[in-house]
């Protein structure tokens, strides 16, 4: 499915795909993560996001080291959030209410709901899910409350999380969130191709 147009601090991120987000630790040895964002980048993800203490000079490396990848921060701290748009992340995911720092920022903003009034515009607004169990959270319509989604899926990696992960992109999920970008992206890819928003990456013509 093609994903909707989305404006992280004056940059357009679309796709003719559900994209995919690469969630990344981060952990105390820095070149493991440097090391896990390469990778990522290699697999075809189209966002990072660092969660864990220390993540401000790993967004402002990344951002250096692959300037067409967007960058996001995972956190429910202000302080942290500042810091890290400061040091060039595109997107907050925000496990509190951050809204101010992504507006003073003209940051992303991904939570599981967003505040009235908030001054974030919708083309850089992302509803947040969580974990799909089934292959959409219930009650929860896609595009939901008017902004576009962002989940991850359970079993992320198994058989059964990419059925999920391809269900929802076949469902028009924005943004899939994974440990495993090259087979979630090769699901996207595949949804969309069944789905005519991209061509498939390969044609077989049976006799």
């Amino acid at each position: 499915m093609k994903t909707p147009d989305l404006v992280f601090r004056g940059r357009r991120l679309s796709s003719d795909r559900a994209l995919v987000l690469a969630a990344i630790e981060v952990l105390p040895e820095p070149a493991a993560v440097r090391d896990a964002v390469r990778a990522a980048v290699a697999d075809g993800a189209d966002l990072v996001s660092f969660a864990g203490a220390g993540a401000e000079p790993l967004v402002e490396w990344a951002r250096e080291t692959f300037p067409g990848l967007f960058v996001g921060i995972d956190t429910a701290d202000p302080s942290v959030a500042a810091a890290c748009c400061e040091a060039g992340a595109d997107l907050i995911i925000a496990r509190a209410d951050l809204a101010g720092v992504a507006a003073r920022f003209g940051a992303g903003y991904a939570a599981s709901s967003v505040p009235a009034d908030a001054g974030l515009p919708v083309s850089g607004t992302v509803l947040d899910v969580g974990v799909l169990r089934t292959a959409l959270p219930e009650g929860v319509p896609v595009p939901a409350e008017g902004f576009p989604v962002l989940v991850e899926v359970a079993g992320d990696g198994t058989p059964a999380g990419l059925a999920r992960a391809a269900l929802a992109a076949s469902a028009g999920v924005a943004i899939i969130r994974t440990r495993h970008v090259r087979e979630v992206r090769h699901v996207a890819e595949m949804a969309a191709s069944i789905a005519g928003t991209r061509p498939p990456a390969k044609a077989v013509r049976w006799e």
